[in-house]
């Protein structure tokens, strides 16, 4: 996509303009038989239906009143995210294209777990993806900066060659350690997690709805599916208020 996530979420927040609300973490949402009340920093806010669409881990942070059935309690004490790092390193060209390289390499248990060819069609500037999942990613996490930049450049340069060794910019995202994310890059279930709770991953609970990739029965764990998980709640909201209109 052209773009990136900036080409979905920029248009939709122009949209939205003072509906939006940033670093207002919410802490309690009550419903009752006329809606619900969502509490957050610096502010409360009544509607009819509400839809949650954060982590798993995130939404057990929040207090529900009345408490949530039994198996969606469940459900998010039992999937956490994953430890993850997600990494640009900025070239002037993407020079494994010249190489005949596309780019892509997979090493489980590196510093440098998934590389991906990160950069538009034009290659310039040339972008690599890496991402460092897992044990890896909390081994990654202990060295300091410097280090970690160190290490990563040194599993490209075994991959792609000595041209990886000088690249004009490193960024860094530890999703572990982001309060709102808690890692990613998706809530895991471990067995028999699914079969037994599986079903209260999109059952509303009374007035409230949940969304989130975790929750989409297509493309789990992508944008796509986050996507199609918004697409989904809000469906459910507008049959609910049908219903209560009827």
């Amino acid at each position: 996509m052209r773009g990136g996530m900036g080409a979905i979420y920029g248009p939709m927040s122009t949209e939205l303009v003072e509906a939006l609300h940033l670093s207002q973490p919410v802490h309690l949402i009550a419903q009752d038989n006329d809606g619900v009340t969502v509490h957050a920093d610096g502010m409360t806010v009544r509607a009819r239906q509400a839809i949650v669409a954060v982590p798993l881990a995130v939404a057990s942070q929040i207090v529900y009143e009345p408490m949530l059935p039994v198996d969606r309690m469940f459900l998010h004490q039992r999937m956490p995210s994953g430890a993850v790092f997600k990494i640009s390193v900025v070239y002037d060209t993407a020079f494994w294209r010249e190489d005949g390289l596309c780019g892509q390499s997979a090493a489980p248990g590196s510093a440098a777990t998934l590389t991906i060819d990160a950069c538009t069609d034009t290659g310039t500037p040339g972008i690599m993806c890496v991402i460092t999942e897992g044990p890896a990613a909390r081994r990654l996490g202990l060295l300091d900066a410097a280090e970690r930049k160190s290490v990563v450049i040194g599993e490209l340069i075994d991959r792609f060659g000595p041209k990886a060794a000088s690249p004009l910019s490193y960024h860094e995202q530890n999703w572990t350690v982001e309060r709102y994310s808690g890692g990613g890059m998706i809530s895991h279930a471990p067995p028999g997690v699914l079969t037994e709770f599986g079903h209260a991953l999109r059952e509303p609970c009374g007035r409230i709805h949940w969304a989130g990739t975790e929750s989409s029965a297509v493309m789990c764990g992508w944008i796509d599916g986050a996507v199609r998980s918004g697409e989904r709640a809000a469906a459910e909201v507008l049959a609910a208020e049908n219903v209560a209109a009827a």
